[in-house]
């Protein structure tokens, strides 16, 4: 099933407060979409606290033409679905709210500069040599030092605290992914035992 685009969730969230018949404030509408789609409308420093800003944004692109004028309304004044919005969560509203709309971290396409770097950087780590080495098939193989190194950013003139905190950085960033913290934690073993 394809992801709702974040218009489309705000009609859903709408929908189902009952913004078809009345008004409905912002933050109801955000509560709503943080129960209907875990993760999308989140913070990613603190993925349990709703982003108001990126549910203003949905349904402020929901109103917009070019997402079919799904809703009408406006931060203070409050939010309710169009009949073209009414419309569209009928047809799909069922279909929708029993889904598991959960967005991972990795899957999510939008966020602040530090969300960005995350991205492109969990990407790198996909690529590198030390992770080809580490998803053959089977138990997790050993890492190589030369492929922990190039993992790390890390050559004969990074020593002492500057290799610390290279290998610290890439623990923080990615401690709340399991199997990326398992990896990186190989890694550092493999860059540090040799120190």
């Amino acid at each position: 099933m394809t992801q709702p685009t974040g218009p489309e969730l705000a009609a859903l969230a709408l929908y189902a407060l009952g913004g078809g018949a009345r008004v409905v404030d912002t933050e109801d509408v955000a509560f709503k979409l943080h129960e209907l789609a875990p993760g999308r409308f989140s913070w990613r420093k603190y993925p349990d606290q709703i982003n108001l800003e990126l549910v203003r944004v949905a349904l402020s692109d929901a109103r917009k033409p070019e997402s079919g004028s799904l809703v009408a309304g406006k931060g203070k004044s409050g939010w309710s679905l169009t009949a073209a919005g009414q419309r569209w969560a009928e047809e799909n509203g069922s279909r929708l709210l029993d889904a598991d709309l959960t967005t991972e971290r990795a899957e999510r396409t939008a966020g602040s500069v530090d969300e960005r770097r995350w991205q492109r950087e969990r990407v790198r780590l996909l690529t590198t040599d030390a992770w080809q080495e580490w998803t053959v098939e089977g138990d997790p193989a050993p890492i190589t030092r030369e492929a922990a190194c190039e993992l790390f950013r890390i050559d004969r003139y990074v020593v002492g605290r500057a290799r610390e905190i290279k290998i610290n950085r890439l623990r923080e960033m990615f401690g709340e992914d399991e199997e990326l913290a398992r990896f990186i934690e190989a890694a550092a073993t493999t860059v540090l035992k040799e120190e």
